[in-house]
């Protein structure tokens, strides 16, 4: 009598056909299909009280860190370039004159804020010269003193001296930045105003619509 397809034992006389695997292999593959699976990992939910406000407003000094940050930057670059500007004016106008070496024959006068004049007589290839001429405020009469002159022997105002660019191109650096740092300050300081009093507006509006469920619910109580 045959027996049925479905009854028949295994060729080898081992029955179900994973028996033919060894022991460990086996263990193995149940653990693997029975052990727990780590979750898997969800992504982040929005935060449903969070409004649009709320992020605006963790921008807020962020923005204003970059805003400092770039004033910075073209401050320093106002300032390099103001000291360029200056020193290449400074060359053009040292072209044009040459200094000479005079003798302060009259007492030095004042002519304006920092500016004091004296009479300064020096001799040259073509002969001695004697005019007025910008001194320096610790010249004394009778002191040897370092003026500029053009080609005519007519003193000029001496070309910017290097400290002197140096301290312009920091004073506009200075000053730009300081005005860059008031506006985006009170920039800052306007827009988390506006911010608070739009989220102020915002609570009043929604607290209209809710208060009156809100009180019937509490009447029903």
């Amino acid at each position: 009598m045959e027996l049925p397809r479905s009854a028949a034992p295994h060729p080898r006389g081992l029955g179900h056909p994973d028996r033919c695997l060894p022991r460990r292999t086996r263990e193995a593959v149940a653990t693997s299909s029975f052990a727990p699976q780590p979750p898997r990992p969800q992504p982040p939910q929005r935060n449903p009280l969070r409004r649009r406000s709320d992020t605006l407003r963790e921008w807020l000094p962020a923005l204003l860190a970059l805003g400092l940050a770039l004033a910075a930057a073209l401050s320093v670059l106002l300032g390099l370039f103001t000291y360029v500007v200056d020193r290449a004016s400074a060359a053009r106008q040292a072209e044009q004159l040459h200094p000479v070496s005079a003798v302060a024959v009259g007492h030095p006068f004042a002519a304006g804020v920092a500016v004091r004049i004296a009479t300064v007589d020096w001799t040259d290839a073509a002969g001695r010269h004697t005019a007025q001429a910008r001194v320096s405020a610790s010249t004394e009469l009778g002191d040897h003193v370092v003026i500029w002159v053009d080609r005519n022997d007519v003193p000029r105002v001496p070309p910017v001296p290097a400290v002197q660019s140096v301290g312009t191109a920091l004073a506009y650096s200075v000053a730009a930045f300081a005005g860059a740092t008031t506006f985006l300050v009170g920039g800052h300081a306007w827009a988390r105003y506006a911010l608070n009093k739009r989220v102020e507006r915002s609570w009043e509006q929604e607290w209209a619509l809710v208060e009156p469920e809100w009180s019937r619910w509490g009447r029903r109580g």
